[in-house]
């Protein structure tokens, strides 16, 4: 299975930035985007499957817009979302 990688470029939040992965676990991760924000989620898992005619292993992937708030967070401050990646 394809890992989710360290480094992951976001192009829909206005202007592109970059999440570098902190730390992880095999069910929960935390990056820290370039903004300022960090970002604490169960790390979902899609299975094999062919888009537009393109192969795609099962792999981990990133959260969507529609995660945040049911299985991903987004913080301004350190403190919290290692809180939040505690309890997860």
């Amino acid at each position: 299975m394809e890992k989710l990688k360290e480094e992951i470029k976001l192009t829909g939040l206005g202007k592109p930035t970059t999440a570098t992965l902190i730390k992880r676990t095999k069910k929960k991760a935390m990056y820290f985007r370039d903004d300022g924000c960090y970002e604490v989620f169960k790390i979902k898992v899609s299975k094999a499957n062919t888009i537009f005619g393109k192969d795609y292993p099962e792999r981990e992937i990133y959260p969507n817009s529609e995660d945040f708030g049911q299985c991903a967070w987004c913080y301004n401050y350190k403190d919290l979302a290692e809180e939040k990646y505690r309890n997860l």
